[in-house]
């Protein structure tokens, strides 16, 4: 499994520990489908900004139509993905 996946599906997932009438304890781990999901997309948003930001840093005073309108199309593509899944900034 990729590393980072590895690291956002620990983060989706909590323990819960349980205590019976009786006293014994037992405990499990829950794990967060929402949260996955949303980790997810939070982490393609963030790849999404620095793509942008890379772009513009390697641009300085080069702009071009074309650049402006990858950066735009970018960002839309970001904000397309927030709105789709209902991800908050």
């Amino acid at each position: 499994m990729n590393e980072r996946i590895r690291l956002l599906a620990e983060q989706a997932t909590s323990i819960v520990e349980m205590v019976s009438s009786y006293g014994f304890t037992s405990s499990y781990a829950n794990f967060d489908r929402e949260k996955f999901a949303e980790l997810i997309v939070r982490e393609c948003l963030e790849e999404l900004r620095y793509a942008v930001v890379d772009t513009q840093e390697c641009r300085q005073d080069k702009s071009t139509d074309y650049q402006v309108g990858w950066e735009d199309g970018m960002f839309d593509a970001g904000e397309m993905m927030k709105q789709h899944f209902g991800v908050e900034p």
